[in-house]
């Protein structure tokens, strides 16, 4: 099976939950306009909505491993450090594999930046290079707290 097609099937069971749980918040919105929210004493309707996690895709065995570690990075949607990229993959992949290499990997193919500061030997964290623009990471991929911790003149993106 191609590896469009495993990702397809994904998608098309994520929309599927999706849909139920539209259904459902069209069922209750209907009952609330009708009034029939309220029966025998009963205070409100309960929606039941499970919240999102990382799903765990089924990719081809075939399947280069820095396709499924791009994949984490799109999942995280934010700069993170390897251990977080690490154990995002291990969610959707199931794999345990180290990754160091293969970000290194991607790094040189100029696929992803290491961000560090200025006087720093070591690197802080990964993150992809359409996640940065005029030399400044974009705010939908900063995490909570990164404008406090870092200023944006003592970063390199390398």
């Amino acid at each position: 099976m191609e590896d469009a097609q495993v990702m397809l099937m994904a998608l098309s069971k994520e929309r599927e939950v999706l849909h139920e749980q539209l259904m459902q918040i069209d069922r209750i919105i209907k009952r609330v306009k009708t009034g029939e929210h309220l029966n025998n004493n009963e205070s409100a309707i309960t929606l039941q909505i499970e919240p999102r996690q990382a799903q765990r895709i089924a990719f081809p065995k075939h399947t280069d491993i820095k396709v499924v570690v791009l994949k984490a990075f799109d999942s995280l949607n934010k700069v993170a450090s390897l251990k977080q990229v690490s154990e995002e993959y291990t969610k959707l992949s199931g794999n345990s594999y180290n990754i160091r290499d293969t970000v290194r990997g991607l790094h040189k193919a100029k696929l992803l930046w290491l961000m560090k500061e200025k006087d720093a030997d070591r690197g802080i964290y990964w993150l992809k290079r359409e996640w940065v623009e005029n030399g400044n990471v974009l705010d939908e991929y900063k995490p909570e707290g990164f404008d406090l911790l870092y200023k944006a003149d003592n970063l390199l993106f390398v």
